[in-house]
């Protein structure tokens, strides 16, 4: 099948992408070697525009291929803004090979000075584009999604594979999942080539406890699985699963994470903390296995969609690749048969589930009366203070939410890990259990004085790391950006805070401090990381470990200057 495979791909190209590629570059080149760099290009191209949502010419100008391109090929940003594709592609004539460790290196290389901001190693069809991609880099929410496509048969190398899983984990991935590989060969590609609607079908077999049926129309049923077979749907067909759903799988979000510390924790609990499953059908069999046996019941789902609660399978397939015991979970699963049914409704299921407000960690606040006191303490000063979910944040000048409140208060504690979090995740911050931050950062003890000194101090530092971005470049410019909690942090070991919570005390005597303190700590944090922990900056500063490692020696130095 490999040059039919590899002929087919090339007319996919040549009536997609390839009319929009720039070869103007390559005159010096003989008209054989240019069709090989204009397919390639064309690759690299619809690539993007397969994965990414692009049109044709659009993933065509996102190409970067040529002289100095520092082994990347393509560059994108998904018109979501959420993801930024990263591509390398090889165009092969007889459709054979695969990535060579050579061009891995190259590749690798070049992913490390992109995301270090090292635009001088780049090409001009590059550096063009450096704004746009240095503000993808530059968001905190940002996947990385690293792409090789190949037009030869064989696969990646497990050695090359290995290294770039190193490579990530290194760069990127911890603690967070930031980024992603995906090597695509002939076969690969060739599945680009089917339209949406030409996705495999999936049938599942499911044993349904405690089930029962919906008295209506469309036909439906309802029950609970186990958690480990869930696990074993998105073991077998992945992604795929969500095809209909309005999003996939978030790689990390409080909602999951804390899905996943109950499947660790509480597996028994699961059942009753979690909103389930919802699944769209083409049809629903029921096996005569069991009978009319309610207790559990055998079932076939053929073409099967998860149109709401991809977060809920997600959370439970990553808990089963952490090696998390899932034998006692279970999770309540709704299955809809589309048989009969009109040709809207599908869509008014699946918008329907998800347009639900959910309650976050920050509605539950508006229950602790620490949070009505320090905001009658506020009303007292004439200022507000905003911490129920739905009300507008005031001015800066007229007061302050809890959210701000919050990262004031826990890049002002003395432990690094706190400032680490409110940068990772603050919501975080808000779990009020035994284990939860809450309790240390609202208390009694905790004035309005303290929180409104605290959120002046940290908006000080904010608009002074703004202010030196204009004269930053490289991954100084990432650290301003995307260390700025951590700064904060530091600037506040630096102050005299035992009298904060007392208005009688000289603030203003520390707070003039700020600017000079911003600067020093900024230049020294940058020359540390620099030298001691190199790597994407938004990873470093979501990574406590590092932080607390960092900090120690930022701090040492600054105490001695």
């Amino acid at each position: 099948m490999g040059l039919l495979q590899l002929t087919q791909i090339q007319r996919r190209l040549e009536e997609t992408t390839s009319p929009f590629i720039d070869v103007s570059d390559l005159a010096a080149h003989g008209s054989a070697q240019t069709q090989v760099n204009r397919l390639s290009r064309a690759l690299a191209a619809f690539v993007i525009a397969k994965r990414g949502g692009l049109g044709w010419e659009e993933a065509s100008a996102a190409v970067t291929d040529g002289s100095g391109d520092n082994g990347i090929d393509a560059i994108a940003v998904t018109p979501e803004a959420d993801r930024l594709l990263v591509v390398q592609s090889k165009w092969s004539q007889d459709g054979r090979g695969s990535l060579t460790l050579d061009d891995f290196l190259k590749f690798r290389e070049g992913i490390s000075d992109l995301v270090l901001l090292r635009w001088d190693r780049f090409n001009e069809k590059t550096r063009l584009r450096q704004q746009e991609i240095e503000e993808a880099l530059l968001d905190p929410k940002m996947q990385i999604e690293i792409l090789v496509a190949h037009s030869g048969i064989n696969d990646c190398s497990a050695d090359v594979r290995a290294r770039m899983e190193t490579f990530l984990d290194e760069t990127f991935n911890t603690p967070d999942e930031v980024a992603s590989f995906s090597y695509l060969s002939q076969s690969g590609i060739h599945r680009l080539l089917l339209d949406d609607h030409q996705l495999p079908k999936i049938d599942l077999s499911v044993e349904l406890a405690d089930w029962g049926q919906f008295a209506g129309e469309p036909v439906a049923y309802y029950g609970q699985v186990s958690a480990d077979q869930v696990a074993e749907w998105h073991r077998e067909h992945g992604p795929a699963l969500f095809s209909k759903n309005v999003r996939v799988v978030l790689s990390s979000s409080e909602v999951n994470e804390t899905l996943i510390d109950t499947l660790r924790e509480s597996p028994e609990a699961f059942w009753y903390y979690n909103n389930g499953i919802t699944i769209l059908c083409e049809k629903i069999s029921k096996s005569p296995a069991y009978g009319t046996d309610r207790r559990i019941g055998a079932f076939s789902f053929s073409g099967a969609d998860v149109v709401n609660g991809a977060q809920t399978v997600g959370s439970i397939a990553k808990a089963s690749r952490l090696g998390i015991d899932l034998s006692q979970a279970k999770v309540t699963v709704r299955f809809i048969s589309l048989e009969g049914a009109d040709a809207q409704f599908a869509n008014s299921v699946t918008r329907a589930t998800n347009t639900q407000n959910r309650i976050t960690g920050r509605d539950f606040l508006a229950l602790d009366p620490e949070q009505s006191r320090i905001k009658n303490e506020f009303l007292v000063e004439g200022l507000t203070y905003i911490y129920k979910s739905g009300e507008a944040d005031p001015a800066s000048e007229a007061g302050c939410s809890v959210t701000e409140a919050t990262i004031a208060l826990a890049c002002a504690n003395a432990d690094v890990n706190l400032s680490t979090q409110a940068k990772r995740e603050i919501s975080r911050l808000w779990d009020t259990g035994d284990r939860g931050a809450y309790k240390r950062l609202f208390n009694p003890a905790v004035t309005y004085q303290r929180i409104w000194r605290s959120v002046n101090v940290m908006r000080q530092v904010d608009s002074l790391l703004g202010e030196a971005l204009q004269s930053l470049e490289g991954r100084a410019r990432g650290i301003a950006v995307h260390g700025n909690r951590f700064i904060l942090h530091l600037v506040f070991q630096q102050l005299e805070t035992k009298s904060i919570d007392d208005p009688r005390y000289d603030w203003e005597s520390q707070s003039s401090r700020v600017a000079e303190l911003v600067a020093r700590t900024l230049t020294v944090v940058t020359d540390v990381a620099d030298s001691e922990y190199p790597g994407y900056p938004a990873s470093l500063f979501k990574n406590a470990t590092k932080c607390a490692g960092l900090a120690r020696s930022t701090l040492t130095i600054l105490r001695d200057m």
